[in-house]
């Protein structure tokens, strides 16, 4: 990847950046889902893999009196046990494929009747998705969201933001400084993983989709991306996070936009990655929203900017849902229930 070692420098609380870019704290990714394969190296350092680790133990004298621990090392110290610890939680939440969802939210969207609850709710009333919610990592995004989502849901991650002094606590409007790092404004109706290929390293859901999941002309939206933890999308997640920097202030499913060719080129040993997307009509948003209810697996809130608004509409989705599904079977697969659209803000 072209300049990929630039791209690893160490992030503010020790956690290697491609784990720290998973977990949305420099991105507004709402829902990263990925494969931890039995082949590929970890994303993050083990204590059986982690070279100072092992060097110490190799070479230290049995009999060598223990080295004065200093700040540094006491530092390093508690940022591997804060890395051990997220790898123990992604190893809990891991499917039998070792597949695991993630998801990040701030106080206001954790709060009672926000968008965290909504999202969790539509995994209830989905088609046979209701598993699913065991194998979420939810990361919060401050102490108040980590106590709302700890009294909800078994896995809870507090990861601060890399930014010194922002505050992602409140309600943040789309395209404002803090929104850029916090999203979660997703449901889930039926199963999406259907709709991933083995043969991509990176599926990500589109804003718009012109017919060819190839096409890197069709528009991505990072809201839905699956990607299988190998080192070359490791590359490929932390070449995404250090392209921020390229464009300041501007969203991160922009900057993927801007840098899918770069990312898909690869490097001069054509070391890239393939990316394919996915059909609005299964993996849907707002921009363009699927229209057959007998097609939708999920449908991401965008296009809409505000808590208040994406909030209103996202019950309503729900609510068509589960009118949807209350429907004798056959009357479903006519193809005659569809949204109603009444009295959204920004679905019409």
């Amino acid at each position: 990847m072209r300049g990929s070692g630039a791209a690893m420098a160490s992030s503010k609380n020790g956690l290697s950046p491609v784990v720290v870019f998973l977990l949305g704290a420099a991105s507004a990714t709402a829902l990263i889902i990925f494969v931890f394969t039995s082949t590929s190296t970890p994303v993050w350092p083990s204590p059986e893999t982690t070279p100072a680790r092992n060097q110490q133990k190799t070479t230290a004298p049995p009999c060598t009196p223990r080295p004065k621990e200093t700040s540094a090392r006491r530092n390093q110290t508690r940022e591997e046990k804060e890395e051990d610890e997220f790898a123990r939680m992604v190893r809990r939440a891991a499917m039998e494929d070792k597949t695991v969802i993630m998801t990040s939210v701030n106080e206001a969207w954790a709060a009672p009747g926000s968008l965290m609850d909504s999202f969790l709710e539509s995994f209830q009333f989905g088609e046979n998705i209701s598993h699913f919610v065991n194998h979420i990592v939810v990361v919060a995004m401050d102490a108040g969201a980590l106590r709302r989502c700890r009294a909800v849901h078994p896995h809870c991650y507090l990861l601060l933001p890399e930014v010194a002094g922002l505050d992602l606590s409140g309600a943040k409007n789309y395209m404002t400084k803090d929104y850029l790092d916090l999203d979660v404004d997703l449901a889930w109706f039926r199963n999406p993983l259907v709709h991933i290929t083995a043969a991509a390293d990176i599926t990500t859901s589109s804003d718009f989709y012109f017919g060819d999941p190839d096409d890197l002309g069709n528009y991505p939206n990072t809201g839905f991306i699956y990607f299988k933890s190998t080192p070359r999308n490791a590359r490929a997640m932390a070449y995404w996070h250090a392209a921020r920097r390229r464009f300041p202030g501007e969203h991160d499913q922009f900057v993927f936009n801007q840098i899918k060719r770069e990312l898909a080129a690869g490097d001069a040993s054509g070391d890239g990655v393939r990316i394919r997307f996915i059909d609005t009509a299964a993996v849907s948003g707002f921009c363009q929203l699927g229209r057959d209810m007998n097609r939708i697996a999920t449908v991401h809130m965008t296009c809409c900017i505000g808590l208040e608004n994406k909030l209103h509409d996202l019950r309503r989705v729900i609510g068509d849902w589960r009118r949807y599904v209350s429907r004798p079977r056959w009357e479903r697969e006519m193809g005659k229930i569809g949204w109603t659209f009444e009295g959204g803000k920004c679905i019409h």
